[in-house]
């Protein structure tokens, strides 16, 4: 019986060990991270005249986007949670012989602190990169650069409500509001909390 002793100690000990390691928590938690949204607001860019005498305004800081990124979430601090991504907003009017468009690539870098599991509040910074509005030979085109400005995020689980603040400006000098409100959805994956 003694010579069994430590062969059960042993396993024993691999037992607690792999039911411990199973328990432990990474401390630090990194996600893939989707994101979709629209958004409206900013100054007049453009106004597109129609045959049958409408028109539409084009807007700075409208339009749809989708976006990936990453997220981090962290053991230590469990309401903390970081997020950047990277995507594409677009802007077209509803013309059937012209593709006038207002292209731009959004950066975005947010911390947010969750409330609780399903609430989130974020704020951090964004730009846009490669900003460009295409005219398609009715109307000129032209390039922006994009000033850096603040973001805020009210979320509850996967819809949010946005609020970004900042400008485009052209070679020439002027300067268009692209401050924006908008709707967006998330996922990440992995979804585990």
């Amino acid at each position: 019986m003694m010579k069994f002793m430590p062969i059960v100690q042993l396993m024993f000990l691999l037992v607690s060990t792999s039911v411990l390691a199973q328990q432990a928590e990474p401390s630090v938690m990194a996600k893939f991270l989707i994101e979709a949204g629209v958004e409206y607001g900013g100054d007049e860019i453009a106004r597109v005249f129609f045959t049958n005498g409408e028109d539409q305004v084009m807007r700075a800081g409208q339009g749809g986007y989708l976006a990936v990124g990453g997220q981090l979430e962290f053991a230590q601090v469990k309401p903390l949670m970081l997020r950047t991504s990277i995507g594409i907003k677009f802007n077209t009017t509803a013309a059937d012989n012209a593709n006038i468009r207002l292209t731009r690539l959004p950066f975005v870098a947010m911390s947010f602190w969750k409330i609780n599991d399903d609430f989130r509040f974020g704020a951090g910074i964004t730009s846009h990169l490669g900003v460009k509005f295409y005219g398609d030979d009715f109307l000129p085109d032209a390039d922006f650069k994009s000033t850096l400005g603040p973001r805020f995020e009210l979320g509850y689980k996967w819809i949010a409500l946005t609020y970004s603040a900042l400008n485009y400006n052209t070679e020439a000098g002027a300067s268009f509001s692209a401050n924006s409100i908008g709707a967006a959805v998330s996922f990440t994956i992995p979804d585990k909390k």
